[in-house]
């Protein structure tokens, strides 16, 4: 006797029975009469114990599907996504990883993918994670180093245009005093300059102007 999900296009469930007389759907529940007069009831699983089943068999884009056929709460989807992240991370399939992490964000701790792919050393990856928290407003000060010193290090200076000349016409929330002080230990001086004269920081902009660049005629 088998169950078919026919959107999935899977065995939903199977087991062996004797000849069936009757089936009955009631309550909810699939009820089959057997030939020799038992019964045999089978009813629909809870939402977890269905998440558990899938888990196990690693059927994560099925159980994406049932959360969100389900209208699940958005919470609820993440934590889906974040087991799906998981089980390709551990088969080093970073890029498909950030992808479903990615999804995450605003219902998971940014740290927890972070340490995973510094761990990893995948620079690029944490890069683009990193990148969408800033373009999702919600990143903290210590992102918004990580974020300059990964674009530092792949000496990345057309990321570095966008992100603090706004270049991309996407206008980056950052921390002014954090990027300043990222750029200037990077050797970034001319960038650092350009934060500190749009904020108005003009002190601060002569004092690279003399201190860095050693420019006195044009202070």
């Amino acid at each position: 006797f088998n169950i078919y999900d026919l959107k999935n296009r899977l065995i939903a469930h199977s087991v062996a029975v004797n000849e069936v007389s009757y089936m009955v759907c009631e309550w909810g529940n699939i009820i089959l009469i057997m030939a020799d007069r038992s019964a045999l009831c089978v009813g629909e699983k809870d939402m977890e114990s269905k998440l558990d089943v899938l888990f196990k068999k690693n059927l994560y884009s099925v159980a994406i599907n049932l959360v969100q056929s389900q209208q699940a709460d958005a919470a609820a989807t993440a934590q889906v996504l974040r087991k799906y992240g998981d089980h390709l991370y551990c088969k080093q399939e970073y890029d498909e990883a950030m992808a479903q992490y990615i999804l995450t964000i605003g219902h998971l701790e940014p740290s927890y993918v972070i340490q995973k792919f510094l761990d990893a050393q995948r620079i690029h990856n944490l890069t683009n994670y990193l990148e969408k928290l800033h373009e999702k407003g919600i990143a903290s000060k210590d992102h918004t180093t990580l974020l300059l010193n990964c674009y530092t290090k792949l000496k990345d200076v057309e990321k570095l245009n966008y992100f603090i000349k706004n270049e991309d016409g996407v206008d980056h929330k950052f921390d002014v005093e954090t990027v300043i002080r990222v750029c200037r230990a990077a050797g970034y001086h001319e960038h650092a300059m350009y934060v500190a004269k749009k904020a108005g920081r003009h002190e601060l902009y002569l004092k690279m102007l003399l201190e860095d660049l050693g420019r006195y005629d044009e202070a």
